[in-house]
């Protein structure tokens, strides 16, 4: 049996739920968290707010428990009356016996409302530039479980969450047989990202099967949702390894751009784990980072990179 730090997507359950897990997927998705007590064993309040881009801010008192009692409830009820927020329950476990006033999600479904988890032992490991590298060549690296693509998939989702402070839906292996990428990301400032992640043993280079794929899934997109949330900007590729034909690359590139006028990009999955590990360093400087500038077309170059936090680090936004 593996061990867990190599897993696929889970959801815990009941007492399995990983607290550093849950703290990282609220901060990442702009909470602050104020204040955390353990009423009883295998329950936890967390209190918690945000504060929106017009400067208003929602507080919420969170109740994690997979069974409540009348002292639980009065407890979340006196503390949201309190603090001015709003009380909400997350069930570990089946659904919980309170009065209709408090909302209350499963817990997979409150991870899905925030963009989903991630994961400590995912895109924090010390190992993920090895890990998505065989990935990325369709190789199964020790001590894990599953099929490398599925699990390629899965990484590029969190990574690309980390990265870009946004929600991102993997749709590749629950919507198999629907005319789809492997995840979407709905960034900032309307810095919509298609992605397709593909576990290749040799060097990937798409076809021209290929390139009408994409721009269907883009104009499909475009077609739906860009009068609300705006239109598809880049299609990443993301596998171990690319074509050294750079003319070639070229030329895919401004095939898709032709089809749709959207641009292609190349990203091995070795420099997406780089990527990670660079702004980890500075995670505070995330919003910062100007994506458009790193994400040009044709082969992604991590020293666009560095050099938009060398410009962060000048201008003094990174300390």
């Amino acid at each position: 049996m593996k061990p867990k730090a190599h897993g696929k997507n889970r959801t815990p359950a009941g007492n399995d739920v990983q607290l550093p897990n849950l703290v990282r997927t609220l901060i990442i998705s702009g909470y602050s968290i104020d204040a955390f007590e353990r009423p009883v064993v295998g329950t936890f309040l967390l209190r918690v707010r945000k504060r929106d881009v017009l400067g208003a801010e929602a507080k919420m008192v969170l109740l994690f428990t997979k069974e409540t009692s009348m002292a639980l409830k009065d407890k979340l009820e006196k503390i949201a009356k309190q603090e001015d927020s709003t009380p909400i329950a997350i069930s570990l476990g089946q659904v919980l016996k309170l009065p209709p006033q408090i909302r209350q999600y499963p817990l997979a479904q409150f991870y899905e409302l925030l963009g989903g988890e991630i994961l400590t032992d995912r895109i924090f490991n010390p190992h993920l530039k090895s890990i998505m590298d065989q990935l990325g060549h369709n190789q199964l690296p020790a001590s894990f479980s599953g099929k490398p693509d599925d699990l390629l998939e899965a990484y590029c989702g969190e990574c690309f969450q980390f990265l870009l402070e946004c929600p991102v839906r993997r749709f590749g292996q629950e919507r198999r047989f629907e005319p789809l990428p492997d995840g979407l990301a709905l960034g900032r400032e309307k810095l919509n990202i298609y992605f397709d992640a593909k576990a290749y043993q040799e060097q990937f280079h798409p076809t021209a099967d290929d390139i009408r794929r994409f721009a269907s899934y883009i104009d499909d997109f475009n077609a739906r949702y860009g009068t609300y949330v705006g239109r598809i900007s880049l299609f990443l590729v993301i596998s171990g390894s690319f074509s050294t034909d750079a003319i070639a690359i070229k030329d895919k590139s401004n095939d898709l751009l032709a089809r749709c006028g959207t641009s292609l990009i190349f990203m091995t999955a070795a420099n997406l784990a780089e990527a990670v590990h660079l702004v980890r360093s500075c995670s505070q400087a995330r919003p910062a980072i100007n994506w458009r500038n790193i994400l040009v077309p044709d082969i992604f170059q991590l020293s666009n990179l560095t050099k938009e936090l060398g410009r962060l680090k000048k201008d003094a936004i990174i300390q």
